[in-house]
Order: structure tokens, then C-alpha cells, then sequence
């Protein structure tokens, strides 16, 4: 079985440097927290859990390599957490996506996984990045934090491809490779 998602890499060298700096600033709150690595950073579209090895191929085929999607940018802002900023068990950076167009592409892909007979959870998609998992009841100050840049602007990034990716679990984290990635159609 191969574990896999459907996700855009976040690739901007000045928005990378800005959520290097607010991660760094964060794990300085010593709140016990797992940091994702910046290498890993990404917005999944669809996580397809574990998946047997001939249908990742066939999501290769009749997915990734078939979505026509054109290059568009999503801005990063604000930073939050789920479940609530008082329970935080997750810390994200939002997107805003001003013409829904991430979400149309999201949604693309989504019904083209239920053609090929993939059963996927219906939710509410609300695009994020991952930046921090808490491994217990965080302290006031990074709750504080939180609620102080919920706003602040990381800037733009721009959308020109998407990726089918593996996802090996390790004592060290996550290890991701890609699979299979299309690339946006110029404007």
C-alpha cells in the first residue's frame, strides 16, 4: 500500500523566508510542538490515505496527468488553528484564493477521483498550510501569538503545478517523493 495526497508545493523563495521566520519565532514560545519541515511545506488538495499500488498508478494517469488547470496565485495570510485557537492542536498559515479558482481545481480533481470509483470524505475544504502539530496544551503565549497574526500577509504564490505524492511515515517525520505532477497551462 502507498500512502498518498494530492498537494501544490509551496516553492516562493520570499514567502518560504517569511514562514521560516514566524516558525522559528514560534517553536522560540517553547509550546511542545512538532515544526514541519520547510522542505515539506505544502497545500494538500486531497489526502488519499493508504492506497494500493495500481490504483496510485491509475490516479497517475487519469488525474494528475489529465487536469487542465491554468497557472494562478493564492495569497498566504494569517496564521490559525484547528481545532480552535483554544485548543489548538494544529497551527496553519491560511490562502486566500480570491477567485475560487484553487477551489474549482480542487473540486476537478475530487470528481475525477469519485469517476474512478475513489470513495473520498465530503468536507469543508479550507485551504492551509501546515506548519505546526502541538503534542499538548499550549502555553498563553502561543495562543496569544495567534490571535495577534491572524492577519499578518505572507505574500503570493503562484500555482503552476500540481503533485501525486507518497508520504513514508518515520520516527524523523514524514518523508514525501513525488509521484506524478502536471504542470499549469500559461495564460
Amino acid at each position: 500500500m502507498v500512502r498518498a495526497f494530492i498537494a501544490i508545493d509551496i516553492k516562493s523563495p520570499n514567502v518560504l523566508v517569511r514562514i521560516e521566520n514566524v516558525m522559528s519565532y514560534i517553536n522560540s514560545l517553547n509550546a511542545l510542538m512538532k515544526l514541519v519541515e520547510i522542505e515539506n511545506l505544502h497545500l494538500t488538495l486531497r489526502f488519499l490515505g493508504e492506497v494500493e499500488p495500481f490504483v496510485i498508478q491509475k490516479i497517475a494517469k487519469h488525474v494528475i496527468n489529465d487536469i487542465d488547470f491554468k497557472c494562478f496565485n493564492v495569497e498566504l495570510k494569517g496564521i490559525g488553528a484547528f481545532p480552535s485557537i483554544n485548543r489548538p492542536r494544529v497551527v496553519w498559515i491560511g490562502l486566500i484564493d480570491n477567485n475560487d479558482y484553487l477551489k474549482s481545481v480542487k473540486e476537478e480533481i475530487d470528481s475525477r477521483l469519485i469517476k474512478m470509483g475513489i470513495s473520498i470524505k465530503k468536507e469543508e475544504f479550507i485551504p492551509h498550510l501546515t506548519i505546526a502539530r502541538l503534542k499538548s496544551n499550549p502555553n498563553n503565549k502561543l495562543k496569544e501569538f495567534i490571535r495577534n497574526y491572524s492577519n499578518f500577509e505572507f505574500g503570493s504564490i503562484k500555482v503552476d503545478s500540481i503533485k501525486l505524492k507518497r508520504s513514508t511515515l518515520t520516527r524523523q517525520g514524514p518523508i514525501y517523493e513525488d509521484i506524478a505532477t502536471v504542470q499549469c497551462k500559461p495564460i
